[in-house]
């Protein structure tokens, strides 16, 4: 009887004591980042049979365990992931929206005062000073420009670096994770499959951190350990294996660092960027793919915009020494870059945004464009016809042979398309889209998918992933027939060997918009401020008949090198035009029908209006010491608060809805939006992760109060367990005293 007692009191001492070392333990690492509170597993022993009955043989503890949810763990380690991933976000775009929306170094103010210049110069054209403001004016926005681009670019330098930093940060836990798996292994196959509590902790702690630097998915294999994958199953930890995340150079653009994965076995994957979320790694991908691109493109196409909107009203006019006027901006071309993996030396000779106007003529049969900066020829076309990313088709009325027209694809300032005042057909053409207004601030990828006759590209706008393809004998070709098929703003063409299969080009169009532009003029005289013809009514004339002062639409027939005359014959209701290169047929007008006619040829366009007598004159000349004039200052002064640009940064369809003050405004507003909605995000995520750790420490944080009295609990079973022992040992005393 004495040794049954004795050996139950042996279980319950044992017992106790294992309850009190394990509440001990979680009384020490009460604060213990990550520690999970544990509990020991206490069931009775098998009973023994006798002819009274089964009497118990006391207890015994089978293990001990941690107190643990992995549902709760999971929504903690989510909510931390996004709370890592929004303050990492925020963190950068705060940069961002700081230096853009600041209301003095930001674009703004500088647009303001050039575009101020420009209406003083217009209101006094041959004062140097005046001309003078204005080209500083232009230098102070360019350098502008450029200061805000450099900053960006450190932003982007900064991002770069922060990548290959969490990078390593990842491969350090990464490492760790595929040690403590082995060292759980080891531990259980040592500790007859008992789990090993406190190296479990610490691989969840581990993953935790992991999480808050990338997203990750976990799953428990049979022995214990478990395996990690990132992205869409990317295997980063495997038992004991361990791959490696790498920051390399994009194989397509050399200031991106972009994540590849090295398996243990030594292959190589790049990861797709839109696929690593979560964590400061995924803040970091997400803010520069969603924010920081678009907000550099944007200001880049206000750049290239303004330039090339600029340019082109700047060149139809005269300067102060009564010639023609040239760039006043040099426009930044677009980037192009050759993937390094691309098995050819062929490179992208240009990808250049052509804002040029193009004359059509009517053959007959079909139509005939040419590229008025160049002298370039898309002939035999039927219309509809894209040529330039510029879509012509006929609106009403049908051509005659030898009908000609004039199509100002980005001309903001006045008519798109001008039908030529000798026309004899009824034909109105319609012009949709141009080269500025088509410009988007995504970039793409032009990929060879088929070479050596015939060869065909594909042209990805990564924005959205549109996609156009063009095919054809040759490389060049292939990319003019591309050009028809798109509409998205420039031009490319190939220079080196022939590109073959799998080759991969980046194209930035407005990528370093900002960073190259400059004032192309450094001398104040050099500003063309007025308009390079003049008209005017012979003194003589005896009608009403007014002329108006004129534009230019295209300036191939200029300098007027003699002066054009329109005489007025009453008879036949017509002006026949005299001394224009080339020739002009009679104009009809007929005062008994209209009481004003817009009349254009060669590139220059007027109206006369009223009714004028028969022999009724007028001139065109040229604007000799035109330098009161600022009919051309008076069109540069508009774009100020004329729609020129697409309105929304990111739209991918074409149409002038915004002015360069607005077009850069709503870059403000995008970066503004997005940063107070990634604050918003992270401050939810961030009450979602402290409702999810207030859970996790009611279920495995350690309460003292409730260790204590667990203390208490297991100092009483210890004591009653050893006086369980002092009576066995009295009553086997008694029995041998019997004996005695």
């Amino acid at each position: 009887m004495s040794s049954g007692v004795f050996s139950v009191g042996l279980t319950a001492l044992s017992a106790a004591q294992v309850g009190v070392l394990t509440t001990s333990h979680n009384i020490a690492n009460a604060s213990t980042q990550g520690y999970t509170r544990q509990q020991i597993v206490q069931t009775t022993n098998t009973p023994l049979f006798t002819g009274v009955g089964f009497l118990g043989q006391g207890t015994s503890v089978q293990t001990i365990q941690r107190v643990y949810n992995q549902f709760i763990s999971n929504q903690l380690m989510a909510a931390q992931t996004g709370v890592a991933e929004m303050d990492t976000y925020l963190a950068q775009i705060d940069q961002l929206d700081n230096l853009l929306a600041d209301p003095n170094a930001g674009l703004s103010p500088a647009l303001s005062d050039f575009f101020n210049g420009v209406q003083e110069l217009a209101a006094n054209p041959s004062s140097v000073p005046a001309r003078q403001a204005m080209l500083s004016g232009g230098q102070a926005l360019a350098a502008r420009f450029q200061s805000i681009d450099r900053r960006i670019s450190e932003v982007r330098d900064g991002v770069n670096q922060q990548i290959t930093d969490e990078i390593a940060k990842i491969n350090s836990y990464a490492t760790q994770l595929g040690e403590i798996n082995q060292r759980i292994i080891l531990a259980q196959a040592t500790g007859s499959n008992q789990p090993p509590n406190d190296l479990i902790d610490q691989r969840e702690q581990l993953i935790s951190d992991l999480n808050k630097e990338i997203r990750t998915q976990t799953f428990q294999q049979g022995d214990g350990t478990y395996n990690i994958f990132i992205g869409n199953g990317q295997p980063l930890v495997v038992g004991r294996e361990v791959s490696t995340l790498q920051a390399v150079q994009d194989v397509n653009d050399p200031q991106k660092i972009t994540v590849s994965l090295r398996s243990p076995y030594g292959t190589t994957m790049t990861l797709i960027e839109s696929l690593l979320t979560g964590g400061n790694l995924g803040g970091l991908l997400a803010f520069r793919s969603q924010s920081l691109d678009p907000a550099q493109n944007a200001l880049g196409r206000v750049a290239i915009g303004l330039a090339q909107t600029f340019n082109e009203i700047h060149r139809l006019g005269q300067d102060l020494t009564g010639a023609l006027g040239g760039n006043f901006f040099n426009v930044p071309a677009p980037v192009v870059n050759s993937g390094t993996l691309n098995a050819t030396q062929a490179t992208v000779l240009s990808a250049q945004i052509v804002n040029s106007d193009y004359r059509v003529v009517f053959d007959g049969t079909n139509y005939d464009v040419t590229r008025l900066s160049d002298g370039t020829a898309f002939n035999n076309l039927t219309f509809p016809a894209v040529v330039d990313g510029v879509t012509i088709s006929l609106s009403s009325g049908t051509p005659l042979v030898n009908d000609a027209f004039i199509v100002r694809p980005g001309n903001p300032a006045g008519s798109r398309v001008i039908a030529e005042s000798d026309n004899t057909g009824t034909a109105v053409l319609n012009s949709a889209g141009s080269n500025i207004q088509a410009l988007t601030v995504s970039d793409y990828r032009l990929d060879v998918t088929a070479a050596g006759g015939p060869y065909t590209f594909t042209l990805t706008r990564l924005s959205d992933g549109q996609l156009w393809s063009g095919s054809g004998a040759s490389a060049a070709l292939a990319l003019a027939d591309l050009a028809t098929q798109q509409q998205v703003g420039f031009n490319l063409a190939f220079s080196g060997t022939n590109p073959s299969v799998g080759d991969s080009f980046s194209i930035q169009p407005t990528r370093v918009g900002a960073r190259n532009i400059s004032v192309a003029l450094t001398d104040p005289s050099a500003i063309a401020a007025a308009a390079p013809f003049r008209t005017a009514a012979t003194l003589g004339n005896t009608g009403t008949a007014t002329i108006s002062a004129g534009s230019v639409e295209d300036k191939s027939y200029l300098p007027l090198t003699a002066p054009v005359t329109l005489t007025f014959n009453s008879t036949t209701n017509q002006f026949a035009v005299a001394g224009a290169v080339p020739a002009v047929a009679n104009i009809a007008y007929n005062p008994a029908t209209v009481t004003s006619k817009a009349i254009s040829f060669n590139g220059l366009s007027f109206t006369i209006s009223g009714t004028p007598q028969n022999g009724d004159t007028f001139t065109l000349s040229a604007n000799a010491n035109g330098v009161s004039d600022s009919r051309t200052m008076q069109l540069l002064g508009g774009l100020q608060t004329l729609n020129a640009l697409a309105g929304t940064p990111g739209s991918t369809s074409a149409g002038a809805t915004a002015s360069f003050q607005a077009a850069y405004a709503q870059i403000v507003s995008q970066v503004g939006n997005k940063a107070r909605e990634v604050e918003v995000t992270g401050k939810a995520q961030q009450s979602l992760a402290d409702q999810a750790q207030s859970a996790r420490d009611q279920i495995s944080g350690v309460n003292l109060d409730e260790e204590a009295a667990n203390l208490m609990r297991y100092q009483q079973a210890y004591q009653a367990a050893a006086k369980m022992l002092d009576i066995a040992g009295r009553l086997l005393d008694e029995i041998l005293a019997l004996g005695r």
